[in-house]
């Protein structure tokens, strides 16, 4: 972009001192500033100033301790901020008013660089309804609108329907996240049986259920195609029916058989069968976490010999990526740290770059614990994560086709 200067106040400011200070400034602020005049509109618009602010605002001490958790019935989303415990306002909805039933479930898929990525369903008007009964296998129930949703700037994307549709009765995953080599982000759609209804151009595939189908859709092209999946008995299924994390365009997910498998966004490749360090944890509790820009796996181990029975959570990072982009050797790790705890700890969700872990207690409530300060603090909150974290940072990304979205869920249209 042109370098130029503004006048401002009578005196002239350069537009590298005027990026500087932009570059400081929440999302809602510059909203406002590209209204003042059509410099200040270039300048906040401009790629390369939404690229610095956005990598401002993720690296900044912090960044990664604000969550996305769920109303009580799946019907709004909110952000969590960790650092005090504080739930802000419901985000709002990624659909115009009118455009969706009221009585909607919602399901986050994922969240990359300010991008939300969520599935709408219509719910029944029911204050009775078994939520937990009707999100049981929710993508496979239910023919979900699928947005890509920018919270920030209130802009949202509805993504065209795949060109298949999976059985109720099918073993699937989808996953969504950022591939930093094409600039595009990307679904993937996993699944072992598909309705030949539906789209009976694929009716030539073989209908055996232990070939996995897959789909990408790419925000670039707008459009979903078939590749080649690879995938084995080993992948089988992700628990909850959802990759659990991206990190460095490796979409990553632990599958029933208790091996990680990844999907390198750039490449549209699957790498599976890849061993967890600790083969003896309970692969149901494991989780797949981003832990300092790399990629993490927490395990949880059952201490049978006490007279009360206590787990012990490892964080294990993984030691070259190398090993889920079909190259270098076998996938390695380092312990990073053990926290032994009771059995009103049964689950942790994920760890955070300022130290703390995310664990679940017994009776629903939460806690953060810090390893390193020796120190544990209870989220006072009642709040619904539903089954992983999801952090979130505002930025001023949009998605090429989306449009405004013109209200929220805490207030009318203005």
């Amino acid at each position: 972009m042109k370098k130029q200067s503004i006048v401002t106040s009578g005196k002239m400011i350069s537009d590298d001192l005027l990026t500087e200070i932009f570059v400081r400034l929440p999302v809602k602020t510059l909203l406002r500033c590209k209204s003042v005049s059509k410099p200040w509109l270039s300048l906040i618009s401009n790629s390369n100033f939404i690229k610095s602010h956005l990598k401002r605002t993720i690296t900044t001490p912090g960044a990664d301790q604000t969550i996305l958790v769920f109303g009580r019935n799946n019907d709004s989303i909110s952000p969590l901020n960790l650092d005090p415990p504080e739930i802000e306002p419901p985000l709002g909805f990624p659909f115009c008013r009118g455009d969706f039933p009221f009585h909607c479930y919602l399901e986050i898929v994922g969240c990359y660089n300010g991008i939300v990525c969520v599935c709408a369903s219509h719910c029944p008007a029911d204050p009775d309804i078994d939520i937990d009964c009707f999100a049981k296998n929710f993508f496979k129930r239910n023919d979900p609108n699928i947005y890509l949703w920018n919270p920030a700037t209130k802009r949202s994307k509805l993504i065209p329907q795949t060109n298949l549709r999976p059985q109720k009765k099918s073993l699937m995953a989808i996953g969504f996240g950022f591939d930093p080599l094409c600039d595009d982000f990307k679904i993937v759609w996993v699944f072992n049986s598909y309705n030949e209804q539906s789209c009976p151009a694929y009716q030539l595939y073989s209908s055996d259920t232990k070939h996995f189908y897959a789909e990408v859709y790419s925000s670039n092209t707008n459009s979903w195609r078939k590749v080649e999946s690879k995938l084995t008995d080993s992948f089988q299924y992700a628990y909850f029916d959802v990759f659990d994390v991206c990190v460095n365009g490796l979409l990553c997910c632990i599958g029933g058989s208790g091996m990680l498998t990844a999907f390198d966004l750039n490449k549209e490749v699957f790498t599976c069968g890849v061993w967890l360090p600790d083969k003896s944890s309970d692969s149901f509790y494991n989780r797949i976490t981003e832990f300092n820009d790399s990629i993490a796996v927490i395990t949880r181990n059952c201490k049978k010999n006490e007279r009360k029975r206590k787990y012990a959570f490892n964080l294990w990072m993984l030691d070259d990526e190398a090993c889920l982009r079909g190259a270098g050797p076998e996938a390695s790790w380092t312990l990073g740290l053990t926290i032994d705890v009771d059995d009103s700890f049964p689950c942790v969700f994920g760890r955070f770059n300022c130290g703390d872990i995310l664990l679940e207690t017994d009776d629903k409530g939460w806690i953060l614990c810090n390893s390193d300060r020796k120190e544990a603090r209870d989220v006072p909150l009642s709040i619904n994560i539903h089954r992983r974290i999801i952090k979130y940072n505002e930025s001023l990304v949009s998605i090429v086709g989306s449009k405004q979205v013109n209200w929220n869920a805490h207030e009318d249209d203005s």
